[in-house]
């Protein structure tokens, strides 16, 4: 792939879908590896599960075609432990005639990017775990995976405790709005949701399912995002990872995408508020979830319920926020008097040794 053949930059503000904010965290997730001189990993894998032919039926690129582009990007920046690293692409599909266009479409437009392994087969989901368990459960290396399962229930409760098990992964899993249909009929959403009819809300109660399935001794981290089609169909995103980081970036890559919520491409929470229809800057007029998480961030600074910036910074993400969702309760409570701290916004970069915050 030449250096002008790839769009440099994978959503331009038009309609958003999973593929955008797949390729976005995808755009965050690879200088992780590759940007520091001292490369944490020797080994990153990228694993597409359901990889598809490449295009669906408009054209459109699928994962690989994006993957491959941002890989391709990052060769292009220059990142300096590119050559340190060995780079496996693996993209896997039950549909052979799948595989075969997708080998094909590489090949004719030069896809291909220097230096990263291809591994194409037609395999599927749950034989290619087993097959990859080796890898998968291998600590020294860093892992990547998408699961887009185009209304199959690949994910099932026990595939999704073995994703949360192995080590230094990531993974993204998509729930088609059928599955979600589904889910309304499950015995635990009934329970959250007496009538579960609303589709703005049983992605949530979806996602609280599988979050209700991490043991309460695994620290994982899961966050959501909805997309509404053109159809009106609403289909769900599930990000999971077992570091802060990891999560932590995807929740910037959500609230880039929706300055209200962090977790639709509409107003999930019926606010009736768009980011090009504001009467006032969001840093003036705030969102619900941003005034309620900015409540629940100066209680529980009150009741001195942080020791350091990550206690922090998990604060923020278990309430689905960006660490700097808390800078203005930070720069308030400071200057109150309630504590001291040597920052404005905790940093997740610092989870082996945060700062401190000393009350007063």
């Amino acid at each position: 792939m030449k250096g002008g053949d790839f769009h440099d930059k994978p959503y331009d503000g038009g309609t958003l879908t999973k593929l955008n904010i797949f390729e976005l965290y995808v755009q965050a997730w690879i200088p992780v590896f590759l940007s520091r001189p001292e490369a944490p990993f020797q080994e990153l894998h990228i694993f597409d599960f359901f990889a598809g032919p490449g295009q669906d039926t408009h054209k459109v690129p699928g994962s690989p075609v994006r993957i491959l582009q941002q890989l391709q990007r990052s060769l292009n920046q220059g990142l300096v432990s590119w050559g340190k690293v060995r780079k496996i692409v693996h993209f896997f599909d039950f549909n052979k005639e799948k595989i075969n266009h997708l080998r094909t479409k590489i090949t004719k437009e030069r896809l291909s990017v220097d230096d990263v392994e291809l591994d194409i087969r037609d395999i599927d989901f749950e034989s290619a775990l087993k097959e990859y368990d080796h890898v998968l459960s291998n600590s020294r290396t860093a892992k990547m995976l998408i699961i887009d399962q185009c209304g199959v229930d690949a994910v099932s409760d026990d595939i999704f405790k073995k994703l949360i098990c192995y080590p230094r992964t990531d993974f993204i899993f998509f729930l088609s709005s059928n599955t979600l249909h589904r889910f309304r009929e499950h015995p635990a959403i009934k329970q959250k949701i007496p009538m579960p009819d609303d589709s703005y809300h049983i992605h949530r109660a979806a996602f609280q399912y599988y979050k209700n399935l991490i043991p309460s001794d695994m620290e994982v981290y899961l966050g959501p995002f909805s997309i509404k089609k053109d159809t009106g169909n609403i289909y769900g995103l599930i990000f999971g990872s077992r570091h802060p980081l990891g999560i932590h970036k995807f929740l910037e890559v959500a609230w880039k995408n929706d300055q209200i919520a962090g977790e639709a491409n509409f107003d999930v929470d019926r606010e009736n508020i768009k980011e090009d229809e504001l009467l006032l800057d969001l840093g003036v007029m705030v969102p619900k979830k941003i005034s309620v998480f900015e409540e629940a961030l100066k209680e529980a600074f009150k009741q001195k319920l942080f020791s350091h910036e990550m206690d922090v910074a998990k604060f923020c993400i278990e309430s689905g926020v960006t660490c700097k969702h808390a800078e203005n309760v930070i720069k308030d409570l400071k200057k109150e008097g309630v504590f001291q701290c040597n920052f404005r916004v905790p940093n997740v970069r610092n989870h082996k040794n945060p700062r401190p915050i000393k009350y007063i």
